[in-house]
């Protein structure tokens, strides 16, 4: 655990310190006093920029050969150069080669788009703000490929911002380089684990060699470039046609984001438009950043907007549709807790104006406690608007779920037959919290059976009632994460208990959303409506063991007042064999004496 928060702790010190000082070089930056445009292989045209004079000796459109150029000179063409330094510049003049030297100046006073180093700083802080949300509430595959997209980005920019010239120049210019096709890398893991199963694995594996082929070409261009670039003069790689080659790599993620976007079921598309949709505003900065098809500095500051607007587009979808597996980041307790701070203030205000305006110096004790009174009691049904307009806008969709679940959960007591009670349980829990499969597990003398299940998962149709999951049921009265526990159920989703008396009646599995967590209260909801659910289902379980008493005493009774009546039958039988056994023997002595008399005689 030590070892995560020290590891943790690292990267967030580097993305603070990437960010700040990326940050801190746009408003800082230095280079030549010209730009170069490479318009083939070996020659470069001179492109003055706006606002910063070119030295005597050069004019706009002047062509150089780049092969004669001394070493340094042709690192400083594309490296971030300090201020201050000279360089030499072999150029033709009336036929004459000649040798010219330049001098870095600050570019901190170009024109060209006002908004762009503010535009270059917005998108590394709110890359830095991404990439320190992946680091830390980051859980999944695709949040740790959007950690390394962040990152390497981040010290990339970082990277290709120290100004350097010479062979240390060129050497920061590869890295930066090689840290960004790294950054595509983790988009790719990003883009793969968001499409999840709407891709086979053999469809994986080609969108993989597809991706890394393309990568390899952006590597070509991008590495093998400069270096043939500064060993030899050859400059075509350099060109901004070329620029395609190293774009090409983003679209492949974009692409798989977009087919797994049309498969997909309803609860991801939301998620995965939003995501779509920032990636190819992204890519399309790339794209005319590295072909530069507005020209030099415009497609720069062009750049530099559509990057801030996609990662604008990435920090929505990520906080409110949560397009990777991150834990609560915004949760009510914060939100209500700004509320309260706010209607604070407005009463510190509130009660400040009256007093300076209104009550003054001689006012009454009762009328200085009477006005606070009556603001209190003003903004208290201030804060409880604002509170309500806070639970149906900022939590739209919890407050539905809540609103819904919580019903369920009051009216499910007034099913009347238990196995419609199970179907609407998982019906409705699937409905309103979005997840992909749901079940019911029903406690039986064989152990725990699957009763009833929506939505396609693996899950046994019997698990053994000593189960760790089943066990933490029994032991505590709270919700189990499947991932945590070893178990017959999997490692995916939540289990809730339906405990009754202190006895597991039964458990409800809650399916994981696509790449997201179960908030707080949505666990805790979940369990109240397993614990009502449980209630209603031992109260119709009793209900129907009553009728089913009540069914054999009244068939006992029955059978009782039977054998009653065959008793009395039988009883009325053997009193008339005794009447007639009597009957006979009163006969049988009255005929003796006749009988006795006749032998006599």
């Amino acid at each position: 655990m030590q070892r995560r928060y020290g590891l943790l702790i690292l990267l967030s010190a580097v993305i603070v310190l990437a960010g700040g000082y990326r940050g801190f070089r746009l408003f800082h930056h230095s280079g030549l006093p010209f730009a170069v445009q490479f318009i083939d292989a070996h020659a470069g045209v001179i492109e003055p920029v706006a606002g910063i004079p070119l030295p005597a000796a050069l004019h706009a459109g002047d062509r150089i050969d780049l092969a004669a150029q001394p070493r340094s000179t042709r690192i400083a063409i594309i490296a971030n150069i300090p201020q201050g330094r000279t360089y030499a510049f072999v150029t033709g003049h009336g036929g004459a080669v000649v040798t010219l030297p330049v001098t870095s100046v600050s570019w901190n006073a170009k024109p060209g788009l006002p908004a762009a180093p503010w535009a270059g700083f917005c998108f590394t802080a709110l890359l830095s703000m991404i990439a320190l949300l992946a680091v830390w509430r980051g859980r999944d595959r695709a949040a740790a490929g959007l950690t390394l997209w962040t990152i390497a980005n981040l010290t990339s920019l970082a990277t290709g911002a120290v100004a350097s010239d010479g062979m240390v120049g060129l050497g920061l210019m590869l890295g930066e380089w090689a840290l960004f096709l790294l950054a595509r890398v983790g988009f790719y893991v990003m883009a793969e684990s968001m499409a999840g199963p709407a891709i086979t694995p053999r469809a994986k594996a080609w969108w993989r060699a597809s991706f890394l082929l393309l990568l390899g070409l952006g590597a070509i261009q991008s590495l093998g470039g400069p270096l043939a670039y500064v060993a030899t003069g050859w400059a075509e790689l350099l060109r901004p046609a070329y620029g395609f080659a190293l774009t090409t790599s983003y679209l492949v993620p974009v692409t798989l984001l977009f087919v797994s976007y049309r498969r997909a079921e309803a609860t991801r598309r939301l998620r995965l438009r939003w995501m779509l949709g920032s990636s190819a505003v992204f890519v399309a900065g790339v794209f005319i950043g590295n072909t530069s098809i507005l020209g030099g500095l415009a497609s720069l500051n062009t750049a530099q907007i559509m990057f801030t607007i996609a990662l604008v587009g990435f920090l929505y979808a990520i906080l409110r549709h949560r397009v990777v597996d991150f834990t609560v980041v915004l949760n009510h307790a914060l939100v209500y807790a700004a509320t309260t701070s706010f209607v604070l203030g407005l009463f510190a205000l509130f009660e400040s104006l009256i007093e300076r305006t209104a009550l003054g110096h001689g006012a009454s004790l009762l009328l200085e406690l009477a006005v606070p009174l009556g603001l209190g009691v003003s903004l208290s049904t201030v804060h409880r608007r604002i509170d309500s307009a806070v639970e149906r806008f900022v939590f739209r969709r919890q407050y539905r779920e809540e609103v819904a679940l919580r019903g369920f959960a009051r009216e499910c007591a007034f099913v009347t037959q238990s196995q419609n009670l199970l179907d609407l349980t998982v019906d409705q829990i699937r409905l309103h919290v979005g997840t992909p499969w749901v079940a019911l597990y029903e406690h039986t003398a064989d152990g725990y059976v699957r009763v009833r299940q929506r939505g396609s998962h693996d899950l046994p149709a019997q698990v053994d009632a000593d189960d760790l999951t089943l066990v933490k049921l029994r032991t505590h009265d709270t919700g189990v994460d499947l991932h945590d526990t070893p178990s017959q159920l999997g490692r995916d989703g939540h289990a809730f208990p339906l405990r009754v008396r202190g006895s597991l009646l039964g458990v409800l599995l809650v399916g994981p959303r696509p790449g997201e967590h179960y908030a707080a209260e949505e666990r805790e909801l979940l369990g109240h409506v397993a614990h009502e659910v449980g209630a209603a289902l031992f109260a119709l379980r009793a209900q129907a063991t009553e009728e089913q008493l009540s069914a054999v005493r009244a068939q006992a009774q029955a059978s009782e007042a039977m054998l009653n009546d065959v008793r009395a039958q039988a009883e009325a039988r053997v009193l008339a064999i005794e009447e007639r056994a009597r009957a006979s023997e009163a006969l049988l002595l009255q005929l003796l004496p006749a009988a006795g008399s006749t032998a006599q005689s």
